[in-house]
């Protein structure tokens, strides 16, 4: 449980106060949205309506509105009702998601940061 709830829109922003970012660091963050609980897999699933009690639009981990860190952020929303979960984004489940190839990503975000000269 303390997991879910140290990842709430308030606790996140409470740890941002506490750890102000390093003005020399690029930050850059990525999230995604499962619109249903249905689409992730244990222990996901079960957390998804924990997070969405909480703070609504989430991943199955983390909410939308807790995602949001540094000088871009990149919400990944592919075509479908399917949506991408938490454990999508990390490539957990090995599952081939139709409109959303993870080594794609990936690789678009290293080739990013290489044109940005990080």
């Amino acid at each position: 449980m303390a997991a879910v709830t140290d990842l709430t829109a308030k606790s996140c922003s409470e740890f941002n106060k506490d750890c102000p970012d390093d003005p020399d660091v690029y930050y850059q963050s990525y999230g995604s949205v499962a619109p249903e609980a249905s689409g992730n897999q244990f222990p996901l699933n079960l957390t998804h309506s924990l997070v969405q009690y909480y703070d609504g639009m989430n991943d199955g981990l983390v909410a939308v509105d807790s995602m949001e860190w540094g000088d871009e952020f990149t919400l990944i929303q592919p075509e479908g009702g399917r949506g991408i979960t938490h454990g999508d984004v990390i490539d957990l489940n090995r599952e081939n998601i139709p409109g959303y190839d993870v080594r794609e990503v990936y690789v678009n975000i290293l080739k990013d940061l290489k044109e940005r000269g990080l």
